[in-house]
């Protein structure tokens, strides 16, 4: 207790993340203290989907979508003006990457908001969320995935050192929007539903993708609110702890049954469930389905649940820069993936759905990244957004 007293009062700053995804926008704000651990204090989330439909557009986020961003950023001023002291960190991730329009959205909701998104890459999506849920997980060698809402990114780790990353776009909005009718059972629609598993047994990848070395004792981590929810859903089933613990295992039989469940019910009755939210009844079928899949491509029988993710990563990032010498030896998993970035095998598909063509590979190996990855993320003070 006393410790705890004595932490607050040495609080170094406030950071807000805001995170522009595929299907949600959320905002955590974090309070630093001198000795760099951090507590979020607060978070808000609204499914604004500014990538609704992008596949049926002609790959351009429409105006309405960016509307709603940007509806959402200026009711959040004034909550986030509150906080003293307060840098704000804007990223975004797969439908603005993947838009042809994507760099006028950036400078639309700047305008029309003050905050300018830094746009991560593929790679650097994947890079900064096994920043983020290794500094609570803390395994040295596991396949990390995180399921988005536009994206898929899969991360192989070999004594805390990522190895391989793949970024694939099987988000589970954009799944959704391709293979399922939102007002009907996705079981009803058989040769749909084939058509999704069919796909995704095409495009995920497999364990001999990944130079595994079995002796290291590999685990499989999820991350994300799609595996955060099925975990809910278990819990509430079988009476399994929180999510408040570091290691939470679900096993691939518990995944099955969940799947089998969700593809049962119509939109309608999903959204009737308390323990999904109403939004995401819309996508945990078809993302469900990415997690039993990709489970049985890779041959694991449990996977470990994650809380932490790409916004902890960023934060992590910008603390291990930011802090003392004496900070980042704490943190040697961050400067050991620093250190030699460039080794780190990258692979994009760059599909965006034009056919069901399962011949050709998803998966294009773009070798070393340069001196610019990553990119310097951008920070900014509240005061000084425009108004």
């Amino acid at each position: 207790m006393y410790k705890n007293l004595v932490t607050l009062k040495k609080k170094r700053e406030s950071i807000s993340i805001v995170d522009l995804g595929y299907n949600s926008i959320k905002i955590s704000t974090y309070d630093v203290y001198k000795n760099g651990q951090y507590k979020k204090q607060y978070q808000q989330q609204e499914y604004v989907q500014i990538g609704y439909n992008l596949y049926k557009t002609n790959n351009i986020i429409e105006d309405q979508n960016i509307e709603r961003v940007v509806k959402f950023l200026n009711k959040s001023k004034a909550e986030l003006k509150q906080i003293k002291n307060n840098a704000v960190i804007p990223i975004a991730t797969s439908a603005v990457r993947d838009a042809d329009n994507g760099k006028d959205v950036v400078k639309n909701i700047k305008k029309k908001s003050g905050l300018e998104f830094n746009v991560l890459s593929g790679l650097e999506e994947g890079f900064f969320s096994y920043l983020g849920a290794q500094s609570t997980m803390h395994i040295p060698n596991a396949i990390f995935f995180d399921l988005g809402g536009g994206s898929i990114e899969i991360i192989h780790v070999q004594n805390y050192k990522a190895k391989k990353i793949i970024c694939l776009d099987l988000g589970a909005l954009r799944l959704s929007e391709k293979f399922v009718k939102f007002n009907g059972m996705l079981e009803e629609e058989e040769s749909i539903y084939r058509q999704l598993e069919k796909f995704l047994y095409g495009h995920l990848p497999t364990i001999d993708q990944f130079k595994i070395d079995e002796t290291m004792g590999i685990k499989l981590v999820g991350i994300g609110g799609t595996i955060r929810t099925i975990h809910k859903f278990v819990a509430g089933v079988f009476q399994r702890p929180s999510l408040s613990y570091n290691h939470i295992t679900m096993t691939k039989k518990m995944i099955d049954v969940s799947n089998d469940v969700f593809k049962r019910l119509s939109q309608e009755e999903l959204s009737q469930i308390k323990l999904i939210d109403k939004q995401r009844s819309k996508t945990i079928t078809a993302g469900s389905c990415v997690v039993r899949i990709l489970m049985e491509q890779l041959g694991f029988s449990e996977l470990l649940v994650c809380p932490t993710g790409l916004r902890e990563g960023i934060l992590e990032n910008y603390l291990y820069f930011s802090m003392g010498e004496k900070y980042r030896l704490k943190k040697k998993f961050i400067g050991l993936n620093y250190d030699d970035v460039c080794s780190i095998n990258y692979s994009d598909n760059f599909n965006r759905f034009p056919t069901y063509d399962l011949k050709s590979s998803p998966f294009i190996l773009l070798g070393s990244h340069g001196d610019c990855f990553p990119k310097k993320i951008i920070s900014t003070k509240l005061d000084k957004k425009r108004k």
